[in-house]
């Protein structure tokens, strides 16, 4: 398969993928929306608060297995062109995964019948915590289909796990069950998640009662490097919200996971595409810094100018929450900020991660998240949302100048004249947009035109727009397409 096959290949999958998260923010934009209309702000705080911790204990059992699944699906079907092998790692990680996170789930439950309501947490919300990290054993069968690049399957659970999430959880709210019922709609949307995800999987593999211990090991040896630091990102982005919850209350902490999951719209763009290059890099011979430059110069494309557009415009979407979550604003800007050294940091750990080394994929994680601890301890008690939002992006630049220096020592190629252009041309447009303050509306269509200047720079090439028409459209809908357009877009490009 060509370079530029495995490019499109990326586009396509994280086409999908970016329109699950899209479609899951979007669900959750309403879902929130809805419940802080009929229940308060503070509903919105306590339900982030138990996913919150419900995500770091998960992270912390993981070990990283989902990751090891990652890579050797990749290395299996990329290189082996084996599917047997493919699913003899994933059998051994859905039994491993299902054992340590059904005793996570149990010792959560134990500990909230002896110690509920002795911290900020009762006993009813480590109960519903208890369920949430039980059902962390489906990320298997996610990791599964990702790693395929079967991304399309894992967009129809998300949108059927969106409805029952939504229909349950609102209904349970708007009838006075509270954060119960909000929370109870998390825990049947990932029921919903797994049990498409894991159709979808049986059809590749079918049901085997396969565990492999040697298999296990190389799941663990490829997935721990990634645990330590991921356990810590996971610290990093959720303990901001624990400790807003324990310290200020459960209204600042509704505001700041708004604005987190906000911002969470934007990065992932970059994000999906560089997490895919993961098994895609994986299972290449060769090639892997110029496949691996090109999607994420595309990745960065694709982002920068809504990233900086809602830098202008923070609280477009904020205001429709309510007076009460507004407060949200200044935290959202501080988190894109970051997303310049999140995409590198993405690109940088997917390609250093396919070469197989490890111990630059631990210290890049502890580099990056260890700092943005520390200063959560600091800044929340004092700065409270904005504290949380400044800990975060300070770690993401720090893990950003860590792998650049990595990547200068693999030789990867930059082309700075283009990473400039990507990066001024929004950037002059928001600072323009900032002092004159257009309406939102004018602002987008100013913004937009980001991507013309692209085009016309040969930032996005020709090739890059037809690979990633074919990779979303398909071949002959492309060549249709290109027809029609062919009288705007040729003079873009000569």
């Amino acid at each position: 398969m060509s370079r530029e096959s495995h490019v499109g290949k990326v586009i396509s999958s994280g086409f999908w993928l970016y329109l699950s998260t899209i479609i899951s923010n979007l669900q959750g934009f309403f879902y929130w929306l809805i419940i802080s209309r009929i229940a308060g702000g503070s509903v919105v705080g306590t339900v982030s608060a138990i996913v919150g911790l419900s995500s770091l204990i998960s992270g912390l059992i993981s070990l990283g297995i989902t990751t090891g699944l990652s890579r050797y699906t990749g290395l299996c079907i990329g290189i082996k062109k084996s599917n047997e092998c493919a699913s003899e790692y994933l059998w051994t990680s859905v039994y491993f995964s299902l054992l340590i996170y059904i005793i996570g789930g149990i010792l959560v439950f134990i500990y909230s019948k002896f110690f509920g309501g002795a911290g900020s947490y009762s006993t009813e919300e480590l109960t519903i915590a208890a369920l949430l990290v039980f059902v962390g054993f489906a990320g298997s069968f996610t990791s599964f289909l990702q790693s395929l690049l079967l991304t399309k399957y894992i967009f129809i659970s998300v949108v059927a796990a969106a409805i029952f999430k939504f229909t349950l959880g609102v209904l349970l709210v708007y009838f006075g069950y509270g954060w119960v019922g909000a929370a109870l709609g998390y825990f049947v949307s990932t029921v919903v998640q797994f049990v498409i995800n894991s159709y979808h999987s049986l059809k590749i593999t079918g049901f085997k009662i396969y565990f492999n211990k040697d298999k296990l090991k190389e799941l663990l040896r490829a997935g721990i490097p990634s645990w330590l630091p991921g356990v810590i990102s996971t610290i990093g982005q959720w303990f901001g919200v624990i400790l807003l919850y324990g310290t200020i209350g459960s209204l600042e902490t509704g505001s700041y996971f708004i604005a987190s999951q906000l911002a969470n719209v934007v990065l992932n763009i970059s994000n999906i595409l560089n997490g895919l290059l993961l098994p895609v890099l994986s299972g290449l011979s060769d090639g892997r810094k110029r496949v691996g430059s090109r999607v994420f110069r595309i990745s960065l494309a694709l982002m920068l100018p809504v990233s900086f557009y809602i830098m202008v415009y923070p609280t477009l979407l904020l205001d429709i929450f309510g007076k009460e979550l507004s407060s949200g604003s200044i935290p959202l800007v501080i988190l894109l900020f970051g997303s310049i050294p999140v995409a590198f940091s993405g690109f940088v750990s997917s390609l250093v991660y396919a070469y197989g080394d490890y111990l630059t994929i631990l210290k890049s994680g502890l580099i990056t998240n260890v700092p943005r601890v520390i200063l959560y301890f600091i800044l929340v008690p004092k700065m409270s949302g904005i504290g949380a939002a400044i800990s975060f992006t300070t770690g993401s630049y720090l893990g950003a100048l860590y792998l650049l220096y990595i990547a200068y020592k693999l030789q990867v190629q930059f082309k700075k004249k283009e990473i400039a252009i990507l990066i001024s041309v929004p950037l002059i447009f928001s600072v323009l947009l900032f002092f004159v303050r257009l309406s939102w509306y004018l602002g987008m269509l100013i913004m937009a035109s980001s991507y013309l200047i692209y085009i016309k720079e040969k930032i996005v090439t020709k090739e890059d727009l037809k690979e990633i028409s074919r990779a979303l459209l398909g071949e002959e809908r492309t060549s249709l397409l290109y027809q029609k357009m062919r009288p705007i877009l040729e003079p873009l490009f000569e």
